[in-house]
């Protein structure tokens, strides 16, 4: 029994060892792998927190047009949704976004992808058929790291809603049924 015990100890011993240096933290009471606190996924940290205003934006769109805060300075909330189209869980959410676009009546849907997916985003955009709705989605490129000032790092797609004075509202991380958002969507 004692010798069950010691080798349980030295067996999380040297797994905490190993995850620390991996920067994943072990916790020890229900052996879950969470990851370390650091600025980039501290929700916290400006702009990740509820209540926090929308970073300066600055999204390019495949049509080169420059999208900032000017542009989504409207009187309803903001559906942003940071994205990688090459994520079957974005185009998944995309496309549950498109079958329920009756819903954004004043509301618009923001889609940011990093600047590294441009050589995927006329595909998605062809494929998901979001250039179909241009007063409503906006898709294009992060051009000024706002999906570095605003991703958890939890899951994708992460969509954060910001009401009409561009204050964050709500942090969805991962897929969401429309149940879940259709009281943000206006």
């Amino acid at each position: 029994m004692l010798r069950n015990l010691l080798i349980i100890v030295c067996l999380l011993s040297s797994a905490n060892v190993f995850a620390q240096k991996k920067g994943v933290q072990i916790n020890a009471t229900v052996g879950v792998r969470l990851p370390k606190k650091s600025a980039s996924n501290d929700p916290n940290h400006p702009y990740k927190a509820i209540g926090s205003s929308l970073p300066p934006l600055r999204v390019v769109t495949m049509d080169g047009k420059v999208i900032t805060n000017k542009e989504v300075d409207y009187h309803a909330n903001l559906v942003v949704m940071l994205f990688n189209p090459t994520c079957e869980h974005c185009q998944d959410q995309t496309d549950l976004f498109e079958k329920n676009i009756f819903l954004f009546k004043k509301s618009k849907l923001l889609m940011i992808a990093a600047p590294t997916m441009g050589p995927y985003l006329q595909n998605f955009i062809t494929t998901y058929h979001t250039d179909q709705y241009p007063g409503t989605i906006i898709v294009g490129l992060d051009s000024n790291s706002t999906i570095d000032k605003t991703f958890r790092y939890e899951s994708l797609p992460q969509i954060n809603i910001y009401d009409a004075n561009r204050k964050l509202i709500k942090v969805f991380s991962g897929n969401r049924p429309i149940d879940s958002l259709k009281r943000y969507i206006q």
